[in-house]
Order: structure tokens, then C-alpha cells, then sequence
């Protein structure tokens, strides 16, 4: 054990031992059998529901009026009966879905306007030590929280007494600090000289500001041979991307699929192109348009909180589109599959005829012109019409590719509205997070 990881774990042992403990008990269940997973999920999951009927407001009024009792949750097939939580439901009755009969203190607030800009504010129980699935993915990958990391997103503090004081809790592990929210080239030239000579291990952020990274590492010819894994958040990680980093860090990336209301849902193994879901703390389950579970089939995700009893959210539905397999890994880590989250509901396309083209086909489209395209982004206007923004890269036969792309989107159309590509220098990203479909229709119509 080297002296970084010897303080690292020795603060935690001393000052957490709440969280030493959750991760021994992390890394015992992941390499559980199935079976056994699946019970201790079952438990929780029961277990939640019962406790948040008899403790939170909104849900003893909410399943009483869906005619739902815990008390009927006998077996894994009676799990479809429990009421759906919309998104809605938890901006309208925000209040009602607080527990209070818990003190206040086992309380974190955390308040996003996601993708619609609509605030929605949720509650952690901070009791559950949230990085400890850190730890046990940074350990799939043979990495160490206490390694000198790079850290992009939006909350970095840039006071010299807030500076000190990260500096003081880290120590002596360093960690490099980028603002997501807005980067400049020399922003990006200082996180860069710093990572190289702290010879950091690994980084974590949002992807457009990681892709931003990557573009500078590239465009200098600047060459990093430290970095182990960079861990990708917050946007889908499209096949482009992926090889663009993979080529400017010089190391593998991890994809994650996570949400502010719950955190790291799912992760990536060095040995699959997959997700394991954290089971053991999260339920993840994928719905048809009849609200019928499917797996091996994309379907509506619905997920339940098994950590969180001060706002507890129990099936659900976040937004997202996304596949639950029935394979098993091969890195021996009994944690349950899921494909890669490629996109929302919302983030789709469709025609005045009704016609709906689904958004992890059309970014599929453009996996297949890497080579050609470096950068893309779909936005649907408000009267139908379709504009593709696309940064190029410079080789010969990016216009053929641009007409293919064009007569093929057109041809998905079936020609019921306009399709036009411009190509642009850049595409800006929001507070370093990419928006790869957007669509501005009054979908409510």
C-alpha cells in the first residue's frame, strides 16, 4: 500500500467509519450469487415501500387512492402493481414527499432544472454514503479514490480559503479542479500542465467538457501517459466520443448512468460494453407503453431508491429510455447488466402525420462516420423542421458522408418535413453537458 492510499483509508477508518463499513458490505454483496442479489433487493425494495406508506404523506394518500396496500406485495409479480411516481408528482407535491419524523441532519438538498428547465428539488438521505459505489467501480477498473484525480463539473469552488481547505481534507492525494459551467483554452491549458505533472491516475466529468479536453490534448499533439480511466457523466457517451478521448487520454473510459434524484445507477466494467447496476441499492426496471416490465427489451425506466428513506422515490419513471439484459459478465461481478442510457424519451423526433423516429436510432447514424464527423447535434424546430449541426473533421469525402446522412434522415422523415445540415465550427455545450437531440416541439399538444 502506497503512503496516498495508507492516509486515505486510515482518515476513513478514524473519522468514517460508516462509510468503511458500507463498502466492505458493497464489495461482499457484488460478488453474491444472483440469487442471492435479488433477495437483498426484494427485501429493501419491500421494505421501502412499507416504510414510506407509513411514514411520508403523499404516499399513504397516493396508494390508498390507487387502491395499492404494502401489505399485498407478496412476490416479484405483485411488484407491477405498485403506483408509478411521475416526475410531476414529485414537483407538485414536493413537500408531502419529505419525511418528517427524521431529524433534519440525515438531510442533503439538491435541486437541478434537468433538461426541461423546470427546478425540482429532492432530498438524499445522507446516512448512505453515495461514494462508496465510487469505490467499488474505481476498484473494477484497478483504480484508488486515494490516486491523484482530475475533476470536471460544475461545482468547484475557486476561493483561495475553499481551495485551501479541499487541499487540507485530500491530502495528500491532489486533485485538479475544471469548471464545466464555462472553459476557456487557457483554463484548459492550466487542468492539462496540472494533470502531467501530478501524473494523475484518473478523471471524472461532464462529457462535452471532457470531449473539450480531449479536442486541446489532440489539436496541441499533447501527448498524457498517466491517466488509467476517465470516467464519463452526466450525457450519453456516443461511439465518437468514446474513440476521440480513448485517443487524446491515452486510457480506456468508463461509461455511468446516474440521475440527480439518484446517483451512480449504473456503471461500466473493463470487461463489458454494458452496465452493472448498483442492485444491491437501487432497483432499475424498464417498462412498455402498457406499463408491463420487459427486459432484453428497450422500455421505459422506472427506478426505486433503496437508500433513501427522507425522500424515498419508488418506481420512479425519470425520463429515460433503456434496455435490462439477462447476461451475465464475465469480470465475476454478479451485479445485474444494462445497455448504455443513449437518450430521453423527449429526445426523439417525430412528423404532423404522427410519425416517431426513436433518438437512439438517429445517433446510431451517425456512429457509423467517426471517422468524418467530429461533433453533431439534432434539433427539431417547432414547425417540424429538422436542422443537423455538424463539425467536421478534415478528410477527404465529408461531403459524400453529409449527403448520406441527409437523404437518410430524409428517407426516416418520409420526406414530411424539411432536412438540413450546417456545418459549423462548434457546438456549444450546456454548463459542459451535450445535448445530442433536441427537440422543441409542444410535445403536451
Amino acid at each position: 500500500m502506497n503512503f496516498r492510499n495508507f492516509v486515505f483509508w486510515s482518515k476513513n477508518v478514524i473519522f468514517r467509519k460508516d462509510a468503511i463499513n458500507q463498502y466492505k458490505d458493497s464489495i461482499e454483496n457484488q460478488y453474491k450469487t444472483i440469487k442471492e442479489i435479488e433477495e437483498i433487493n426484494w427485501a429493501k425494495r419491500k421494505y421501502m415501500v412499507k416504510y414510506a406508506y407509513e411514514n411520508i404523506p403523499f404516499y399513504k394518500k397516493f396508494y390508498d387512492d390507487c387502491g395499492f396496500s404494502p401489505e399485498s406485495l407478496k412476490n416479484e409479480q405483485d411488484w407491477e402493481n405498485v403506483p408509478i411516481l411521475k416526475k410531476e408528482y414529485v414537483r407538485k407535491y414536493n413537500e408531502t414527499l419529505i419525511n418528517k419524523n427524521l431529524n433534519r441532519r440525515f438531510f442533503t438538498k439538491s435541486t437541478t432544472g434537468g433538461t426541461t428547465g423546470m427546478p425540482l428539488k429532492i432530498y438524499y438521505d445522507n446516512r448512505f454514503k453515495y461514494e462508496i459505489l465510487t469505490w467499488r467501480a474505481l476498484n473494477w477498473w484497478h483504480v484508488s479514490p486515494a490516486d491523484n484525480v482530475g475533476i470536471l463539473h460544475r461545482r468547484v469552488g475557486i476561493s483561495s480559503i475553499k481551495t485551501f481547505k479541499n487541499r487540507m481534507l485530500w491530502w495528500p492525494t491532489h486533485r485538479a479542479y475544471l469548471n464545466a459551467t464555462s472553459i476557456n483554452d487557457e483554463e484548459i491549458e492550466a487542468f492539462v500542465k496540472s494533470i502531467k505533472a501530478h501524473k494523475t491516475v484518473w478523471l471524472q466529468g461532464y462529457v462535452g467538457a471532457l470531449e473539450r479536453v480531449a479536442d486541446y490534448v489532440i489539436n496541441n499533439n499533447i501527448v498524457i501517459n498517466s491517466l488509467k480511466l476517465v470516467w464519463s457523466t452526466s450525457a450519453p457517451l456516443y461511439l465518437n466520443v468514446r474513440i476521440k478521448m480513448e485517443k487524446a487520454f491515452n486510457c480506456k473510459i468508463m461509461d455511468q448512468y446516474g440521475s440527480n434524484e439518484i446517483l451512480n445507477i449504473a456503471l461500466q466494467c473493463p470487461k463489458s460494453e454494458h452496465l452493472h447496476i448498483n442492485y444491491d441499492y437501487v432497483h432499475v426496471e424498464t417498462i412498455d407503453e402498457n406499463n408491463k416490465i420487459v427486459r432484453e427489451k428497450e422500455g421505459n425506466i422506472l427506478v426505486t431508491n433503496l437508500t433513501s428513506f427522507v425522500f424515498p422515490l419508488i418506481r420512479y419513471e425519470l425520463g429515460d429510455k433503456g434496455c435490462i439484459l439477462n447476461e451475465k459478465c464475465s469480470c465475476g461481478v454478479n451485479l445485474p447488466l444494462m445497455k448504455t442510457v443513449k437518450g430521453r424519451i423527449s429526445d426523439s423526433l417525430y412528423t404532423p402525420s404522427g410519425l416517431y423516429i426513436d433518438g437512439n436510432y438517429l445517433n446510431s447514424v451517425f456512429d457509423l462516420y467517426y471517422d468524418y464527423i467530429d461533433k453533431f447535434q439534432i434539433v427539431q424546430k417547432k414547425d417540424y423542421s429538422i436542422k443537423v449541426y455538424v463539425v467536421k473533421k478534415n478528410v477527404s469525402g465529408v461531403e459524400d458522408v453529409l449527403n448520406k446522412i441527409k437523404t437518410r434522415l430524409i428517407s426516416d422523415v418520409r420526406n414530411e418535413v424539411d432536412v438540413n445540415i450546417e456545418v459549423v465550427d462548434n457546438i456549444k455545450d450546456e454548463k459542459g453537458k451535450i445535448r445530442y437531440i433536441i427537440n422543441e416541439l409542444d410535445l403536451k399538444k
